[in-house]
């Protein structure tokens, strides 16, 4: 069996899930906000977290809306027989992603909100937060070249295996 060589696309990808981590977890200590009062209840935390889950939506409407408007101006309604561009081919592996990332965001939020201890709720803006900056950052960075999109995916990961750790935690503890 041949040895590992590692080549650009290698390279580029590590680097990407370094500087990925690193804003994540950067963004986690630099912006996680003192303890909040007043979410005593179980139902007071999921109204916090519900309320902030409008925020992961508008990067999906913001890439739905651009892949319709590509679709528009090329006249490729059909995306089993008319030719699309790189960009259309780009922004809709975007987009299913983000749908797949959100769909594992949203419960794992909802589940560590009600779990939470009443001065964690404070998480719910920080994560949402990042969630939605790695969001448009793996959008835009696969918009410029496929290669570029790891730090926002991997960004995007940590949040999410954060938040799930969280709640399962919470949840067996």
């Amino acid at each position: 069996m041949p040895g590992l060589v590692l080549d650009r696309r290698h390279l580029i990808s590590v680097a990407g899930v370094v500087f990925g981590t690193a804003l994540a977890w950067g963004g986690l200590a630099l912006f996680w906000p003192e303890p909040m009062a007043g979410n005593d209840s179980a139902a007071d935390r999921l109204a916090v977290a519900a309320g902030l889950l409008v925020w992961p939506a508008l990067p999906l409407v913001l890439m739905v809306l651009a892949v319709a408007l590509a679709r528009f101006a090329t006249a490729a309604f059909d995306p089993l027989n008319d030719p699309e561009s790189r960009f259309q081919r780009r922004a809709q592996r975007a987009l299913s992603n983000t749908v797949e990332q959100t769909a594992v965001f949203v419960p794992a939020m909802l589940s560590a909100a009600a779990l939470a201890d009443p001065a964690d709720v404070r998480f719910a803006g920080v994560m949402t937060g990042l969630f939605c900056v790695s969001r448009l950052l793996f959008w835009v960075a696969y918009l410029i070249h496929p290669y570029l999109r790891a730090p926002g995916m991997i960004m995007t990961l940590n949040v999410n295996v954060a938040i799930v750790g969280y709640a399962l935690y919470r949840a067996l503890g």
